[in-house]
C-alpha cells in the first residue's frame, strides 16, 4: 500500500448561505452591483462573470431594482391657494399680418369692427 500526502485547507465562507448551500447576498450588496452592472457597459452575461454570480441572479436583481415598489409612506400632502390673473376684458385677439392687434370684447364688437374695416 502506497501512502500519499493530501494538503487541505478549510476556509470558513463569508456572509449567510441559504439551507441549500447558496450565499445569500445582503441587499446593499446586490444593489452596489446593479449600480455598477448599469455603469459598467458590458453585457450582463460579462458583468456577471466578472464578479462571480450567477447572470439569471444579476437579471433578477435588475428587474427586481426597476420594479421596487414606492415607500407606503411620503410626505403629508400640502395645499396652497393660488390667484389667478384678472380675467381679460377682450374675448378675442386678432394680429394682422403688419403687426396691428384688434381686439374686441365679444363676438358681435368683433363683426362690426371687422364690416367697419373692410369698408
Amino acid at each position: 500500500m502506497v501512502m500519499t500526502t493530501i494538503t487541505a485547507e478549510v476556509v470558513k465562507a463569508e456572509g449567510k448561505r441559504a439551507r441549500d448551500g447558496r450565499t445569500i447576498t445582503p441587499a446593499a450588496r446586490r444593489t452596489e452591483l446593479v449600480r455598477g452592472y448599469r455603469a459598467s457597459g458590458l453585457t450582463m452575461a460579462q458583468f456577471a462573470q466578472r464578479e462571480g454570480i450567477k447572470t439569471s441572479t444579476l437579471a433578477k436583481w435588475v428587474y427586481l431594482a426597476a420594479h421596487a415598489k414606492l415607500p407606503t409612506t411620503s410626505a403629508p400632502v400640502r395645499f396652497a391657494e393660488v390667484k389667478l390673473p384678472a380675467t381679460p376684458r377682450w374675448a378675442f385677439e386678432l394680429t394682422l399680418p403688419n403687426g396691428w392687434v384688434v381686439r374686441a370684447a365679444d363676438a358681435t364688437a368683433l363683426a362690426a369692427l371687422l364690416n367697419v374695416a373692410g369698408r
